[in-house]
């Protein structure tokens, strides 16, 4: 999730910056060699940096002590009503845009952009870095991949620069995205397990019962952890065997624990 991330992630605005100079400063250098257009190639480089900074930098959120799990719950409608999915989309379009604009390949960008997309959500539930794969992640960080290809296309065409669907590209993108979207769909099957969340189920009503005083407990562990001016944003709990993983998402960052045993197993402590 981007909004959490601005706050889980120590120096995510230094990180970006710095990564995106490192990006940047080559890819500029080698456009002014060979005599490219510079500004829209270093802007795609932008582009990019900002992707990895905000995705694939470690952060404190995210489930903790579960393996590798991602969120299945049904992206819509919260895709058009979570603030954070929304500013998914808006991360991931800059880059396809300026990519449009450079290659000329509006299909190819989309199926690299799409993949990609898709491979942050795999290494954000197989990595220990704090981050939390989601299926609403997924297709909001595709919409806006997407969105930034149609723009691509609708800037070039307005300036006459002739991108359009040619067979070669439409060919090379569509054997990618087949070819893509087979593995990384395999690797989720065989490495990552599907949850949905108890509070997106239907019929919750035994297990409401289950985790009557769950939520009370883990707001007072999220107190102590970090002090009693802390803001608990959200707290979702998970049915693992006979318990329940309850996990308080912060805006100082996340603790977890087993309920209804009342033990903790993430909780950081504010010094």
């Amino acid at each position: 999730m981007i909004d959490a991330s601005i706050g889980a992630v120590p120096g995510l605005f230094l990180s970006f910056a710095v990564l995106a100079l490192v990006l940047a400063l080559p890819v500029g250098l080698l456009a002014h060699l060979r005599h490219k257009p510079v500004t829209v190639r270093v802007l795609c480089a932008v582009g990019i940096a900002g992707v990895c900074a905000a995705t694939l930098l470690p952060a404190g959120g995210g489930p903790a002590g579960q393996g590798a799990v991602c969120d299945v719950s049904p992206p819509f409608p919260q895709l058009f009503l979570s603030s954070s999915a929304l500013l998914n989309v808006a991360l991931f379009a800059p880059a396809p845009f300026f990519a449009v604009l450079v290659l000329r390949r509006p299909v190819t960008v989309a199926a690299v952009a799409v993949l990609c997309s898709g491979c942050i959500e795999l290494v954000q539930a197989e990595a220990a870095m704090g981050r939390a794969c989601s299926a609403t992640d997924l297709v909001a960080n595709a919409a806006g991949a997407l969105i930034g290809v149609a723009g691509g296309v609708v800037r070039s065409r307005w300036r006459g620069q002739g991108v359009g669907w040619r067979r070669t590209d439409v060919l090379w993108g569509g054997a990618l995205a087949v070819v893509g979207a087979l593995v990384v769909t395999g690797v989720f099957r065989t490495s990552v397990e599907p949850y949905v969340p108890l509070s997106e189920r239907d019929g919750v009503k035994v297990q409401a019962q289950a985790l009557e005083g769950a939520d009370a407990w883990i707001t007072e562990a999220a107190a102590d952890a970090f002090g009693t001016k802390v803001r608990v944003l959200e707290i979702v709990s998970e049915k693992r065997g006979g318990r329940y993983l309850v996990t308080a998402s912060t805006d100082l960052g996340d603790v977890s624990g087993w309920w209804p045993e009342m033990e903790l197993v993430r909780a950081p402590q504010v010094h």
